[in-house]
């Protein structure tokens, strides 16, 4: 165990601690070494006593060049190397250090290929590379703001390489953050030729779709293939998913499924490079991708050759293709809030102590849970991320992000990323877990539900809509009951969910604008709603639960804001009570399209609520101030929520939309003056049934409608 360590922590300041197993910890003075011998003696600004060890502050220099291995001595003749940390943080190293350049990576071009990399507190770097079989070593050149530069000649379209970092005496091996592919397991970065992608055209959709007119479906790339009996020629793979023509029995599997649902946007779980899935062998296990390694490259996982840099982004490239081609949009679920490991990250071995958050004691930030959280904050962060949306949307043209706890980034980014992305394409979407993460970052700052009027375009997942009509989903309180799973008296608060969070006293306002409520029941996150049915609701049959999954997802896509759906939903998926999926095998997790069979009319029920909403713009406003003047909403005898819509639509000729809750176990009757007519009944069909003497069975949703006078 080191005896000393020596930090850099602002200009001038340099905080070390000594072990108290050396000397009690105790020494009278300290100095600076530089490699040509000089020695600088360092003031003691400030002694602290802790359990094991003895903390020092020192005055240093305030004008030490970066790019210099440094020394610290001290009286007893310890000498330890000085290691830059807290001071990248700080404003005055941004302000020295902040490079505006678009330039950073790999840039080829068919004679040479430009290497450039930031890495301001280097002492040495060299481009190690490999090409044919061969290995070249190439020094770099440190450049203004700390880019190193190397400029090598050759065809190197089909090279790879990483970086070797030098500083405090040793040489760290590391990817490059602004690589655009990586060989197998995330060995090496590789040169990328963009032309070759350019093979696969992109495919337009039609129209602008977004916000309150999406229909969200979260499903996984190797979910949605992965099971034998999907009829793929591969399965989990990109390739897989863009198979067309699959079937099992009656049922359209794949790409096809996807698009029979009538959904706007899939929304892709994490495709980007992850660690804890072996790209040679992914079937020895399974993770769900929230372990990321980089934020840049595709994973090779859903690869037909992850050692092929081109094969991943080519077969990602015609995904995309595919669905647009059937008129599906992309939005690609990111996780821009930690890193599988610190340490070995390219982010850390490039600008040690940079792209993460850590407190005054210089301990890492963990507000994601996950040991260490993204800095954001920091402007070449900040820099690299809006990089990252830009890059994915013009390489891959996918149509939005999802941001996994979002709540860890900063507001400013997340605008940015947002005015970023609309750049691109003017219907973007950007949302995500809006969740207040204790990260180490002013709470004014953080891009959570608290702060949304701080970015009034960015959607957060409403966990107030899934938790008031569901009932809480974590394992603890498996057995509560929502509005939609037998708990009544939650009947008022639903109230404030189906209008989208949006309207003030009496009612619970969240949030400024119906496109920042994404509405979901169940994501991939926590129990199924149907497994969750079995603890909260285990004393009813099944054919009651069914009538209770049909309700909620028709609440879901009738609400106010942005609906979402978790791929299963419409078919009562199980993950058999497994609470948290995410390392569980193929077979809890996958697809079970024999499942898919025999629930069939929730299918057909699921597809009808989503035209349903298609097709009246009075479930898809878009002002708040509509909503305050066209919805009414009350609760009825039994818990019965009504729910009028007094808005004209020209394309339908109604003057009013009204939709009838009933979550008891008894049939309710009402009776409405002439001119109603039932547009959705319990099945989710148009009625011939008199819509003036309506009958809603329980535990069953109805629309009805009114033409204009």
């Amino acid at each position: 165990m080191a005896m000393m360590f020596a930090y850099l922590d602002d200009f001038g300041k340099i905080t070390l601690w000594i072990n108290r197993n050396f000397y009690g910890g105790r020494s009278d003075a300290f100095y600076l070494l530089q490699p040509d011998g000089k020695s600088t003696a360092l003031m003691i600004t400030g002694v602290e006593d802790h359990e094991t060890q003895i903390k020092y502050v020192l005055t240093a220099p305030a004008d030490l060049s970066f790019g210099v291995d440094y020394q610290v001595r001290e009286s007893h003749g310890l000498i330890v190397p000085l290691i830059v940390r807290l001071i990248v943080q700080t404003q005055q190293f941004n302000e020295e250090f902040y490079y505006d350049g678009n330039d950073l990576g790999a840039v080829y071009h068919r004679l040479h290929t430009d290497f450039a990399l930031w890495a301001p507190t280097a002492v040495d770097v060299v481009l190690r590379l490999h090409q044919e079989g061969r290995e070249y070593a190439y020094p770099m050149e440190r450049n203004r703001k700390g880019v190193w530069r190397v400029r090598v000649t050759g065809d190197l379209s089909h090279a790879s390489y990483v970086y070797l970092i030098k500083r405090n005496g040793v040489y760290v091996e590391s990817l490059d953050p602004y690589a655009l592919s990586l060989t197998g397991n995330s060995r090496e970065s590789a040169v990328i030729d963009l032309s070759v992608l350019e093979r696969v055209p992109f495919v337009q959709t039609r129209g602008l779709v977004s916000g309150t007119d999406a229909v969200i479906y979260e499903a996984s790339v190797r979910d949605m293939t992965s099971n034998p009996i999907t009829g793929t020629l591969e399965h989990a793979t990109f390739n897989a998913l863009c198979e067309t023509g699959t079937r099992f029995h009656n049922v359209p599997t794949g790409l096809d499924y996807l698009a029979s649902l009538g959904v706007s946007h899939i929304q892709l779980m994490p495709v980007l490079d992850f660690r804890t899935v072996d790209e040679f062998n992914p079937s020895l296990n399974y993770n769900w991708g929230y372990d990321p390694v980089h934020y840049l490259a595709l994973d090779g996982s859903f690869s037909s050759n992850p050692n092929d840099p081109y094969s991943r982004m080519v077969e990602f490239r015609k995904l995309v293709a595919a669905m647009h081609k059937q008129g599906l949009r992309v939005n690609m679920d990111v996780v821009f809030n930690h890193l599988y490991d610190v340490d070995s990250s390219c982010y850390n071995c490039t600008v040690p102590y940079y792209y993460f958050r850590y407190n005054e004691s210089g301990f890492l930030s963990n507000g994601s849970y996950c040991g260490n959280d993204f800095a954001s904050n920091q402007p070449m962060g900040r820099k690299y991320l809006d990089h990252v949306i830009a890059t994915l949307m013009k390489i891959y043209d996918v149509d939005g992000f999802r941001f996994d706890l979002m709540g860890v980034l900063d507001v400013t980014t997340m605008n940015c990323l947002h005015e970023t992305a609309l750049s691109i394409k003017k219907d973007a979407m950007i949302y995500g877990e809006g969740w207040d993460m204790p990260t180490q970052l002013e709470w004014s700052k953080k891009a959570c539900i608290v702060n949304q009027n701080k970015m009034p375009d960015i959607g957060h997942f409403n966990d107030y809509f899934r938790d008031e009509i569901k009932g809480r989903t974590s394992d603890d309180q498996k057995y509560e009951k929502g509005y939609a799973t037998g708990d009544l008296n939650k009947a008022f608060a639903v109230l404030s969910a189906l209008s989208a969070n949006v309207l003030n006293d009496p009612y619970f306002m969240r949030f400024t604008t119906p496109n920042q409520s994404i509405n979901g029941i169940e994501t991939h996150d926590n129990a199924t709603l149907w497994d969750k049915m079995h603890f909260c609701c285990g004393n009813e049959d099944r054919n009651t639960r069914r009538k209770r999954q049909k309700l909620m997802i028709g609440m879901t896509l009738v609400s106010q804001g942005i609906p979402f759906l978790h791929a299963g939903i419409e078919f009562c998926g199980t993950k058999n009570d497994n609470g948290n999926s995410y390392n569980a095998p193929d077979s809890i997790n996958q697809m079970n399209w024999e499942r898919a069979e025999y629930n069939a009319d929730v299918i057909d029920y699921t597809k009808r609520a989503i035209a349903l909403r298609k097709k009246y713009q009075a479930f898809r406003l878009k002002d708040t101030q509509v909503i305050a003047q066209c919805v009414r909403l009350s609760v009825a005898e039994g818990g019965v929520i009504f729910y009028d819509i007094d808005y004209t639509d020209p394309v339908t000729s109604t003057s009013i939309v009204r939709v009838i809750i009933n979550p008891s176990f008894d049939d309710k009757y009402y009776q409405f003056e002439p001119g109603w007519k039932i547009v959705f009944d319990e099945n989710g069909n148009e009625s011939s049934a008199d819509g003036e003497h309506v009958t809603v069975p329980g535990l069953t949703m109805f629309v009805l409608t009114r033409e204009q006078s």
